[in-house]
Parts: structure tokens; sequence; C-alpha cells
């Protein structure tokens, strides 16, 4: 029996193939001439998507007749999956499979029962391409071979990515400037642009309050302008950025995202800017940072709110020239990035207050997207509900449906969580069910042990109320938010205090939520925005703690 070497040797050999001098297509042949020393097949193939999306076979193994040319696609059916999904696929015997019934006899050629494996070749989770292998059938698991596989698929895509920004950085002004004159007719958009889908799968909602912000998305993401995410917690700004990007002529570029309040100021310009080797402690190898991988692509920066104001004016640099260097380095390198930003903070308080360079949201802020709350989607509550039980079940192997009266029940919540809020409902909901139809005694809330609901009523005072506590809100602050009650039994509760003047209201509510002004809405059931306009309206100095 064939003797497998999937592990460190294996990749070493693979990655001595990819990194020598040879033009890409004697890499790519070398790869695929190494295969077989290190696993059992009989045939193979590295498929690439080309600049039009079509598949190309750019280099194979095990053909008698190499005049077939590249476009010659053995198992077609299933590179085309494979690339679709950008997953593996796997078959102990092809013949069983109907991806393969059009080719029975060049599949089995006089052996027995043929195994397929099939990996897509991704980078930062664009598909480039697959690579696969076939061999007789020798009764062994797949799933040693499939990990290897995918490794080495990894390793031919970011080979292949290298080659396409060497190609790119090398071509003449002159031609550069051929392309751009080639269909002067064209609105400014290539052919492929005027292709690109028309349908956000991912973003549900027939609201007029969803569907007025998925138009403006369908319009943004056709040009390169920055992009400033603003709404809730849980409104999805992630999925939306996501829709920019995959609806934008760099959708088949990298898509790459980055948490900036999750970093400290050091590792936040480590992961944005990479670092040299022996920059600092532990940087053992350079890296690339996140503006590089995603460079002719998409950056998001979700929490950009949350980034100390020295590391604003690095960030600065970058927006504004397209220019960085790793961290302990001295080159410069140029990037292509369209940059999308998302926050939930106030951030024109934050500018008015120091927190936040005037420059820099100025810079972030050309395009701002304000994402409606759950509470503001009529209708598309009992939508997502579905979606996500419908996830559950598949993730789960379960069956569960809701009853109208559920559906009901959900829709007269005003999940101040949003979204995210809606999904950890259905999930715990579907969790505990105890039969296949879920109905409304099933919910959490109504057995008095949803946490979530206690922060927003109390006592007699119903969900959407306009004042805090009985208080009446000043004439001066509109609720735009139906949910008006805030901290009621805990901590914030600022019972008793019915003879304080606007002002002295709102001070207590800021020392009750430790001058957090995102806390202090929630007790006064205003928005953020309005806080800060409040305190700058009163004069109250925002104090550090």
């Amino acid at each position: 029996m064939h003797k497998r070497v999937l592990g460190s040797s294996g990749l070493y050999r693979i990655s001595q193939a990819l990194i020598s001098s040879a033009s890409l297509e004697i890499k790519l042949a070398n790869v695929m001439n190494t295969l077989p020393a290190l696993l059992p097949m009989r045939r193979g193939a590295i498929v690439v998507l080309n600049a039009d999306g079509e598949l190309d076979t750019a280099a194979r193994f095990g053909f008698e007749h190499a005049s077939s040319g590249a476009r010659y696609l053995p198992a077609k059916a299933a590179i085309d999956r494979i690339v679709a999904k950008g997953l593996p696929l796997a078959f102990p015997d092809a013949c069983k499979s109907d991806l393969f019934q059009d080719e029975l006899q060049s599949l089995l050629s006089g052996t027995g029962q043929v195994t397929f494996i099939g990996v897509p070749m991704k980078v930062n989770q664009e598909t480039l391409g697959t690579l696969w292998i076939d061999r007789a059938n020798d009764g062994g698991t797949l799933e040693k071979e499939v990990r290897f596989l995918s490794m080495v698929g990894n390793l031919v895509a970011r080979a292949i990515r290298v080659d396409r920004h060497q190609s790119r950085d090398d071509q003449p002004i002159a031609d550069e400037e051929g392309a751009l004159k080639k269909n002067p007719g064209d609105n400014e958009l290539p052919e492929t642009d005027r292709q690109r889908p028309a349908k956000i799968d991912w973003i549900v909602g027939e609201s007029p309050a969803l569907k007025q912000v998925v138009e403006s998305v369908k319009v943004v993401a056709r040009t390169n302008s920055a992009v400033l995410l603003r709404g809730e917690s849980g409104t999805g700004k992630e999925s939306f950025a996501r829709a920019i990007h995959d609806l934008s002529p760099r959708r088949k570029r990298p898509f790459v995202k980055l948490n900036c309040a999750a970093l400290s100021a050091g590792v936040l310009e480590s992961e944005l800017f990479g670092h040299e080797k022996g920059a600092f402690t532990g940087a053992i190898s350079q890296r690339a940072g996140r503006f590089e991988l995603a460079d002719g692509g998409t950056l998001l920066l979700d929490e950009i709110g949350e980034i100390s104001p020295a590391f604003q004016a690095k960030l600065l640099r970058v927006l504004q020239e397209g220019e960085l260097e790793r961290v302990g380095g001295t080159k410069t390198l140029k990037v292509d990035v369209r940059l999308i930003c998302a926050t939930n903070k106030d951030l024109e308080t934050a500018v008015a207050t120091g927190e936040f360079r005037a420059d820099l949201y100025y810079r972030i802020n050309v395009v701002p997207l304000v994402l409606p709350p759950l509470r503001e989607r009529n209708g598309d509550i009992p939508r997502l509900a579905k979606v996500f039980l419908d996830r559950f079940n598949r993730e789960n192997n379960r069956d569960l449906a809701f009853t109208p009266a559920a559906l009901d029940t959900l829709s007269k919540c005003n999940f101040p969580g949003n979204v995210r809020e809606l999904e950890n409902c259905v999930r715990r909901t579907a969790t505990l069910a105890r039969s296949g139809m879920i109905g409304p005694s099933d919910f959490s809330c109504q057995n008095d042990r949803c946490f979530s609901s206690m922060l927003w009523k109390s006592g007699d005072h119903p969900i959407g109320g306009h004042s805090v506590n009985g208080l009446a809100m000043s004439k001066g602050w509109s609720v735009e938010s139906p949910v008006g009650l805030g901290y009621l039994s805990g901590p914030g509760d600022l019972s008793g205090t019915s003879n304080l003047t606007d002002r002295e209201l709102l001070v207590s509510a800021m020392e009750k939520a430790g001058w957090v002004q995102a806390k202090a809405a929630r007790i006064l059931g205003l928005t953020p925005r309005q806080v800060g306009y409040a305190l700058r309206r009163h004069g109250i100095q925002v104090k550090k703690i």
C-alpha cells in the first residue's frame, strides 16, 4: 500500500515547490508532480478561476492526452460545486454520486471503485479555484487526506494571489491607460460589475426602514467611497458591510474585518499594519497586517469609536495617503483598500469632547448609513425568527416550528439587543422546547425568566412608556425609542428624584451609570445622541473614571 506523507514534511515539500523563482505555471506543475509521492492518487488537477470568472486547468497529473487543453475539465460538476460553496467534497465511491454520471467511463478506466477528493483553494475566504485527485478506493477513511489537501490548496491559492499582485504591479502605465480607454462608452464600471448580484440573501426583511437602507447599500456599493455604518448594537452592521463588498467591483478581492474594541493600541497597530521579525518580544516572523491582506478589497473596522486618540493619528495617515509601514519596519507599502467603519457610539459627542479626532471623523464619515433598530422594522420579527429557527433545525437535526401565537408574542417584544437578541431568544427557546411546536408559553419572558426584559420593564410600567420611574421627561427631549424604561430596580434606580431639575436628573443618571453615556441613555430612556446633546446644552463636563 502507498505510504502517506501527510504531515509537516509533506507540506514542506509542497512549499518548496511554490517558493522557487520559476513561473507560476511551472510551480503548479511541480506541485502536481510532487503530490503522488505524498499520497495515493491516480489523477489530479489544479483548476483556477481566471479573470473572466471561468475555470481553467492550470496543472494536471495522470492524463494521457495533454493536448486536451486548459478548458478540459474532468469532474466538472463536482468542481463547480466546490467553487460555488467553497467547501471540500469527498466520495469514497464516486460512481454512486450524480455529479459523475456523465463521465463514468472516463472515471472508471477499467478500475474498480474510484475515490474522489476535491478541495477549494482559498485566501481570506475568497475561492480562487480547486485542487482535486482521484484514486482506487482502498476502503480507508478520507479525513486526513481532505485535511492535507485543504492545506495544500491554501498554499497554492496564496502563490496564485502573489503572482497576480506582481503581474498587476508590473503592468506598464501605457497598458493600464489603454485598458481604461478600451471601452469609453462603458459607464466607468467594468463589465463584470454590471453583472453583479442584485440580491442580498443574508439580510432578511421587508419593512420600509430596512428596504431604504438596502437600496442605499446597492447605490453606495458601486463606488469606492468610505462608509460609516451607524446603529445600535445587534442591528447587523457586519452583514451590511459584507453586502457592500459583495455588490461592489471589489467582490472578488478579500473582505477583511477587525473588531477594534477588543485590542489594545499596540496589538491593534500590529494587527492593522503588520510587523517585521523582531519588532517586539514574540515577533518571531514577519507578518502582514489587515490593510495588506485587504489590498484590492474591503476592510471593515468594527467599533471604530473605541480606538485611542494616539492611534487615530496613525490610522489617519493610511486613509489619506494609502501608505503604511509595518511595526519595526522602514519600507513604505502602498495599499488600495475600500474602508467601511462601524460604530454604535455617538461620534459627534466624542469629537466635541476631544475623544475622537475631527479630521478622522470627516475621513470615515463620507457616506453614513444608519441601520434601523428592530423595533422600527415592522413585520420583520416573524420573518427573522423563522430564519433563525430554520438555521437551528439544520444545525441540530430538529424539526421545530412556531405557532402563530408564538410569532405574535415575539412581535410584541422590543428586543433592545436587536437582531442579535432575537436570534439568542429563538435559539434558547428552541433548545428548551419540549414539543415540535413552539408556543407562547415556551418563551422565557412568559415565565419571568427573561433577564433582558427585566432591564426594560418594572412593576406596572409597560415597555415603551415615556417616563423613567414615573418621572415626566423634559419637553425638550423627544424620546425616539419606544423603549422608555431604564434600570429600574438595580443600581441605576432614580426613584425619589421627582423634584430634580432636568440638569440634576441628567447628572444623577450619569453618576449612576459611571459617566458612561450609553448606560445613562438607557436609564433615561433616551438615545446616546440625545444624552450627548443634553450634556452639551447644560454645559456638563463628562468625567473620566
